[in-house]
């Protein structure tokens, strides 16, 4: 069963209750109520209200941080804090949410593989942002923007691309969306397609999408690919020893196992629930014995010199978001990479003695 038919499936039954989809270590929802669409969450960082706003240009990265501190003092939602609730701001507030939780379920359609299920009723009214989505819309616009990813991927073949513009080309009589001015700008930088989204806290498929509407008219070429990661070994399947793991809090262990029961059981979930246990785990114990979340890093070295220490490109916006004011729990936030990756970044700054905290 593709996705769209399972969404009718649950519209014409009618259904309450949640789809959960699993990929890896990404995990979407999409919330039902008598076969209506009213929320939809993910747990990657991008799909976050306020990274979807930075991405859109409602916000910017000091406005995201204010809304944070604001959250800290008031405990009020963030997601209320950072979309506009005035006297006739309604109306834009509920675009952000609609148009947040549509591109959680369009992201659904770009999967190649994954698994679901669906738990009837399952959820609590009071921990989700209400919203009506007509589940044909949706089914319309997923469809549509699958056969543009297709087309797409069939000239990038993966985020690793790094573009150029071709000779001669005169961008001044060129009409330019404000998204692609930035992309040319990360373009002359030499930027790949994945630090791209990196930096402009975007999703794959936008992305993508303005730099192939570039490409199609005539302004941009395919430079090289950057080589694919070398994919991990087959793994073991033994559940149980990534249990004692975790009893032995050896986290880091426990993930390399539980990873590897993903790897060659996508639908196991109870392995998936314990990597983000062990996750949550290593983060607690890196704030309580490395850094406070309070705390303020700041380089002891040049920016330009961290080319020598052979960062990846997630380790290199990370740092790019260094710079001796921001604490890190507001790096955390404003990343739109996994809280872990963040705080492993930082110590493998700190134990090269390249940033130390104030």
């Amino acid at each position: 069963m593709d996705l769209a038919e399972l969404l009718q499936w649950v519209a014409i039954g009618r259904k309450t209750g949640v789809l959960a989809f699993v990929k890896d270590k990404a995990k979407n929802y999409i919330y039902f109520r008598e076969g209506l669409i009213i929320s939809s969450q993910s747990n990657e960082p991008m799909y976050l209200l306020g990274q979807y706003l930075l991405f859109q240009g409602k916000i910017t990265e000091s406005q995201f941080k204010r809304a944070f501190e604001i959250q800290q003092q008031t405990r009020s939602n963030l997601s209320v804090i950072l979309v506009p609730q005035g006297v006739g701001l309604h109306e834009l507030a509920q675009k952000a949410l609609i148009s947040r939780t549509e591109e959680v379920i369009y992201d659904l359609f770009l999967w190649r593989e994954g698994h679901f299920y669906f738990k009837a009723d399952g959820y609590n009214m009071d921990d989700i942002f209400l919203v009506t989505i007509d589940v044909n819309s949706v089914i319309f616009e997923g469809v549509r923007r699958k056969d543009e990813w297709k087309r797409i991927r069939g000239v990038f073949p993966s985020n690793n691309v790094v573009l150029g513009l071709k000779p001669n080309v005169d961008l001044k009589s060129v009409s330019l969306k404000p998204l692609q001015k930035k992309l040319l700008f990360l373009i002359s930088s030499g930027k790949a397609i994945s630090e791209m989204i990196l930096e402009l806290h975007g999703s794959d498929f936008h992305v993508n999408f303005e730099l192939f509407e570039l490409y199609e008219s005539g302004l941009l070429e395919v430079k090289r690919i950057l080589e694919e990661p070398k994919k991990a070994e087959d793994p073991s399947r033994i559940f149980n020893q990534g249990m004692e793991h975790m009893q032995q809090r050896r986290f880091p262990e426990a993930i390399a196992v539980f990873q590897k029961v993903v790897q060659s059981e996508p639908q196991n979930f109870r392995a998936h629930e314990q990597i983000e246990l062990a996750e949550k785990a290593i983060c607690q114990d890196l704030y309580r014995n490395v850094m406070r979340p309070n705390k303020v890093p700041y380089f002891l070295v040049p920016m330009g010199t961290l080319s020598e220490y052979s960062l990846s490109h997630r380790e290199g916006y990370v740092a790019s978001r260094i710079d001796g004011t921001w604490d890190i729990k507001s790096i955390v936030l404003l990343s739109p990479v996994r809280e872990l990756e963040v705080l492993r970044t930082i110590e493998k700054l700190l134990k090269n003695n390249l940033i130390s905290f104030k």
